[in-house]
């Protein structure tokens, strides 16, 4: 199973146009192929981490990515954010179930799931990439001051 860096440039929900292409791509983006994530699955359900309503089969992952589900079951979801590790609300808004009045659970998507999977860094690698997005912001904003002084 090879795992995509952060370098690879990650993407969030809102860059895909169904939730089938997104979960297809955290799925693929993890290097898991459908039937390791059936099996991952049956291991959560056996430890009692989601509930058994959760349980997918391969043709269903398939169909799911496929496109051929638009709105899936949300424990069918629940499931799958606790294997691929990303929150469980990106997943409900993606298949039309968040309300817009929420949304300040994912104001950014990839943000949130590049923190999620960074666990391990430390205090230190934090406040780095802090400084690193302060710096990316503060860039943005003189090339703006620039472009408004030219007009």
């Amino acid at each position: 199973m090879k795992t995509k860096t952060l370098s690879d440039g990650l993407k969030g929900p809102d860059d895909f146009e169904t939730i089938g292409a997104y979960v297809s791509y955290v799925r693929e983006a993890k290097g898991l192929t459908l039937r390791d994530v059936v099996e991952l699955v049956k291991t959560v359900i056996a430890k009692n981490e989601v509930d058994k309503e959760g349980t997918v089969s391969k043709g269903y992952l398939s169909n799911l990515e496929a496109g051929k589900y638009i709105h899936p079951s949300p424990l069918k979801l629940r499931a799958l954010a606790h294997i691929y590790n990303i929150p469980y609300e990106l997943l409900l808004k993606k298949a039309g179930y968040w309300d817009k009045s929420t949304e300040k659970l994912n104001k950014d998507g990839s943000f949130t799931l590049m923190f999620k999977e960074v666990q391990d860094m430390t205090a230190a690698e934090k406040r780095s990439v802090m400084n690193y997005i302060e710096f990316v912001k503060s860039e943005r904003k003189q090339n703006d001051d620039k472009s408004s002084k030219k007009s």
